[in-house]
């Protein structure tokens, strides 16, 4: 069962969240998401497993100038599109993460909805360019791309970004 957390609960989850982080960042959990759940509009959602572990998380927050990943997105946008998808109030999707052995098994889509539910307005995200199984399950959720790339700077990969309108 899918579930909302208050930022603090989720904060108590960095163990788990920290085990299904992507491993080449997973050293950033306890420095970046402290400051991420201090956001304003901060959401976590997450499902558990059968067992009682961690299935996947999703949280996201309202993004805005002087944002590291806001700032390198307007200037991607250029003045018109950062109007246009990061306007005062716009909801970033920022993570979401499933264990692998629990893939394909609708967990994703149901994180994907429940953080988006009662949203309204322009959301975004980014996701790596060549993450086909994240792009396939945005795409079917009716996210298009609206950066098709975006250097985050050395040691990140190619990136694209993604618009939705909730």
């Amino acid at each position: 069962m899918t579930r909302e957390l208050h930022p603090q609960e989720f904060l108590a989850l960095r163990p788990e969240v920290r085990a299904l982080w992507p491993e080449a960042s997973r050293q950033r959990v306890d420095d970046i998401l402290p400051l991420h759940a201090e956001r304003d509009g901060f959401r976590a959602v997450v499902e558990h497993a059968e067992y009682g572990g961690l299935a996947g998380f999703a949280y996201g927050y309202r993004g805005g100038p002087g944002q590291w990943w806001h700032d390198l997105v307007a200037a991607a946008l250029g003045s018109e599109g950062a109007r246009r998808w990061l306007p005062p109030g716009h909801f970033e999707f920022v993570e979401l993460h499933v264990r692998r052995d629990l893939w394909g098994r609708g967990i994703g889509a149901g994180l994907h909805d429940a953080l988006l539910a009662g949203e309204a307005g322009p959301a975004v995200l980014s996701t790596q360019r060549d993450n086909e199984r994240a792009l396939g399950l945005y795409g079917r959720r009716g996210w298009e791309v609206i950066v098709p790339e975006i250097d985050f700077g050395a040691g990140y990969p190619p990136f694209c970004v993604l618009g939705k309108d909730l």
